[in-house]
């Protein structure tokens, strides 16, 4: 027994060697970026890019002034802040999120970098594809006739145009930026949110007066570490055209919102799953 014993010690140096160099000493020195290198499938990590100032459209703002007590300033950067707050509470159980507020390690100047390179456009609103629950695309409906433009311009009624809805793309003059916050930072996916509305809803201008509706909106798109649009679009949700306070427009609407743009991004990336692989 005590000679077996022996045995085993001399022997076991001998193991470690030829396990060193069966495996090469990569395989215990491999960092994150080798393995992803390989083909093994990145986490999510994405960034909220909040809308900047001259993108905040608001028709109503005299009423929230004065029914919430709060100047101009104080409104938008409240809503600028809590749409940031909701949808990183309505994305951290799909991926790991981060925003430019204090919560997180981001700088106000890593958001300067972004708005330097950052340019806008109105594109017509995706149409929404079905997907069965393997990802795929169902067979595709019959599109809806455009929005058919209603008013009343120099004296004649208007009900012939048709209107394609749009919605306020973002697209990078340079997309090395995105680059670097993957590098600093791992961030690999970006959700612009480009614009925000909160305004009167006109879209059906015949009953506009009798039952007045209010509606708040936000235009996004969600970009790779590439500069490669995922998704984007216009996501709102409609209120009492009587209600001000900002204690209900955000905590009745914000979350329909954000679940809007969660629904579009898990889409997204279902398609891009079950589409084939680019080598």
């Amino acid at each position: 027994m005590t000679r077996f014993c022996v045995f085993i010690f001399l022997l076991f140096p001998v193991l470690l060697q030829a396990q060193t160099e069966m495996f090469g000493d990569e395989k215990v020195t491999k960092t994150d970026q080798d393995v992803y290198a390989e083909g093994v499938e990145e986490e999510a990590k994405i960034l909220i890019i909040p809308f900047e100032k001259k993108l905040f459209y608001c028709d109503i703002m005299r009423d929230l002034t004065e029914v919430n007590k709060l100047t101009q300033q104080e409104i938008y950067d409240r809503l600028r802040n809590e749409i940031q707050l909701s949808l990183k509470a309505a994305l951290k159980d799909s991926m790991e999120t981060a925003t430019f507020l204090n919560t997180d390690s981001i700088t106000d100047e890593d958001l300067i970098n972004i708005y330097a390179v950052l340019g806008y456009k109105f594109v017509p609103v995706p149409v929404e594809e079905e997907v069965d629950e393997k990802g795929k695309a169902k067979k595709a409906k019959k599109k809806a006739e455009p929005k058919k433009e209603v008013g009343v311009r120099n004296g004649q009624v208007i009900a012939e145009r048709q209107v394609v809805e749009r919605y306020m793309s973002a697209y990078l003059k340079s997309h090395e930026v995105l680059n670097q916050f993957y590098v600093n930072y791992g961030i690999n996916k970006f959700l612009f949110i480009n614009q925000m509305d909160v305004k009167m809803d006109l879209t059906d201008p015949e009953t506009a007066f009798v039952d007045p509706q209010r509606l708040v909106a936000i235009h996004y798109t969600i970009m790779d570490k590439d500069g490669n649009q995922i998704s984007g679009g216009l996501a709102s949700v409609p209120f009492a055209g009587t209600e001000s306070r900002l204690n209900y427009i955000i905590g009745g609407n914000f979350y329909k919102l954000c679940a809007e743009v969660l629904g579009s991004l898990i889409a997204a990336q279902q398609k891009e799953d079950v589409s084939p692989k680019k080598k």
